[in-house]
């Protein structure tokens, strides 16, 4: 019986863990295209051209991975996830990573941060380098 209402509560929390534990956005640059920007975050979850996406794949655990895209002649984006559980790796589902950063761009017109189910997402628009 202690199993099953231990279960019964892992389950529930699960059940709740998409909400965003923390989330804020920034006062920095504008996305200049959103879209686009989008677009780049599809390309970096979901690969392209046959090739691995930045996100794709597994994710030791505490391991950050990031990347820089210029999206313009005068605006890169800064993409980070991290998988925030120190104690066991995960492989993000690819659509569940294009949303959450996706989800920053439209929510947060100057870039912003996010974390959800023990992931860290942020994406952020700049106009220095990558």
């Amino acid at each position: 019986m202690k199993t099953s209402a231990i279960f019964s509560s892992i389950v529930a929390l699960l059940g709740v863990s998409p909400v965003a534990v923390n989330a804020g956005c920034f006062g920095g640059e504008l996305w200049q295209n959103p879209e686009n920007a989008r677009w780049h975050i599809d390309r970096a979850c979901r690969g392209y051209d046959g090739k691995q996406g930045a996100f794709q794949g597994y994710f030791n655990p505490g391991q950050a991975k990031s990347v820089c895209v210029t999206v313009s002649s005068t605006q890169r984006i800064n993409l980070f996830v991290q998988n925030l559980n120190t104690a066991q790796g995960f492989d993000l589902a690819d659509s569940d990573c294009a949303f959450r950063l996706g989800d920053i761009v439209r929510g947060c017109p100057r870039g912003g941060d996010a974390t959800i189910a023990g992931w860290k997402f942020r994406a952020d628009p700049n106009l220095g380098v990558c």
